[in-house]
């Protein structure tokens, strides 16, 4: 749009409208659909098929939100309003690193099936920083697995659970977690469970040392011979562990340069 329509890079008002934009189709078929939808509340039809967005815009930077016709999903004021929202911490001041972009007045308006009109975006001046995800070393990850089935298996499967807390309870972990996948390895609550044909555990820890990680899949596997009886497709896992924390640094200490090679 900046080169389409010799948008001035001090425009900030029509730069926040064009971030608009960006964040309207930066997520694929997500506006589309995609991630709004839900069986009960929000039908999509053809997911399996779901298309892409695609913008019309004037060079004012308002314009429709669309897909082509004959593809799966749905356009309409509440995808585009949930994309919107999305990732968004407060909708009147998104930092980016040309504007900060107002989304708070942003009108949708459906004008015909899966097209939408959006209007009254601004922007403002950038600050003097940068939004930087940066990468840290913070330990090691350690990860074993066990599953068990048939009759008394989620009995079985914690007592398991107890042996495998008490036989790690000598070493320091920083963090040590233990999922019944099948049960509450999404949303950890107490629930009540009647029967399970099969529950598959899975226990996981951050340390401080890779040989602390091994350890958790090391003791999983025992259990093969020194657990409950029926255990089985033991696994192991360990890696190091890469955590991203996102900060604000000064523009003033980012230094760019580019190098031309010849390949």
């Amino acid at each position: 749009m900046i080169h389409e329509f010799n948008w001035e890079m001090n425009d900030f008002d029509k730069l926040g409208k064009g971030t608009l934009i960006g964040h309207l189709l930066e997520c694929a078929g997500q506006v589309c659909g995609g991630y709004f939808a839900d069986l009960r509340r929000k039908a999509v039809p053809n997911l399996w098929d779901i298309g892409f967005p695609l913008i019309e815009v004037d060079e004012m930077g308002e314009g429709f939100v669309s897909k082509v016709n004959g593809t799966g999903g749905i356009i309409n004021t509440t995808t585009c309003t949930e994309q919107l929202l999305y990732k968004i911490y407060d909708p009147s001041s998104y930092l980016t690193p040309d504007c900060v972009a107002n989304f708070l007045n942003v009108e949708f308006e459906a004008i015909a099936n899966d097209k939408v009109k959006f209007s009254k975006a601004s922007g403002k001046p950038p600050t003097d920083t940068y939004k930087v995800s940066v990468g840290y070393r913070n330990g090691y990850y350690g990860e074993g697995q066990i599953s068990y089935g048939g009759i008394d298996c989620l009995e079985r499967f914690e007592l398991a659970s107890e042996i495998i807390k008490k036989r790690l309870k000598i070493f320091d972990f920083l963090d040590l977690r233990v999922d019944f996948i099948g049960m509450n390895s999404i949303s950890p609550v107490g629930i009540e469970v009647v029967y399970v044909p099969d529950v598959r555990l899975r226990v996981s820890g951050r340390t401080a040392t890779l040989e602390q990680a091994q350890q958790i899949g090391r003791e999983l596997e025992t259990l093969y011979t020194n657990g409950p009886a029926g255990g089985g497709s033991a696994t192991q896992n360990t890696d190091e562990v890469i955590s991203v924390v996102s900060v604000l640094i000064p523009k003033s200490e980012i230094k760019t340069k580019v190098i031309y090679t010849n390949t």
